[in-house]
């Protein structure tokens, strides 16, 4: 299959990854300060609370504005017949291929910041295990499903 024929998240989804970076740099916020609670009540090791403290504040720009555009420019699927086929990666770019008569179960699910923006995930589940499409509009999720569930039709009609 050519490139032309992959389809994109939906742009939204940069949105929502900056907003689970924000969660995640408060969380590391919260570990940090239960750090130098330790440090100062038990006499920890002043390092494992700067340590932890400097590499926050350094995956703060990751977390925000690198990843969530590299995800969106590198995730990539594309839905035929006879398959299903996602690339993704970042670092490490990985292309799998799911053929559709091995498909079992389709899910969609939407956690609390995908639901602000109005995305969800989509879990194909084989006998092998499971792989998800994030990021999609609820349309695009529902077209997909439909769409699996008439090319797996077919195939159980044809065995």
């Amino acid at each position: 299959m050519s490139n032309d024929q992959f389809k994109r998240l939906d742009p939204k989804m940069v949105a929502a990854k900056k907003q689970e970076g924000v969660v995640s740099l408060f969380v590391y916020g919260l570990i940090c300060l239960a750090l130098l609670y330790c440090t100062f009540q038990w006499d920890w090791p002043m390092w494992i609370f700067v340590v932890a403290t400097c590499l926050s504040i350094v995956s703060a720009p990751f977390d925000i504005y690198f990843v969530p555009r590299w995800t969106y420019q590198r995730w990539r699927y594309c839905i035929s017949e006879t398959s299903i086929q996602i690339e993704k990666g970042i670092f490490f770019k990985r292309k799998i291929l799911i053929p559709m008569g091995k498909i079992q179960h389709v899910d969609a699910k939407q956690g609390p910041i995908s639901k602000k923006y109005g995305l969800f995930t989509v879990i194909l589940s084989t006998a092998a295990g499971s792989h998800e499409i994030p990021g999609l509009a609820e349309e695009t999720a529902d077209s997909i499903r439909k769409e699996i569930e008439k090319h797996a039709r077919l195939d159980d009609e044809q065995v």
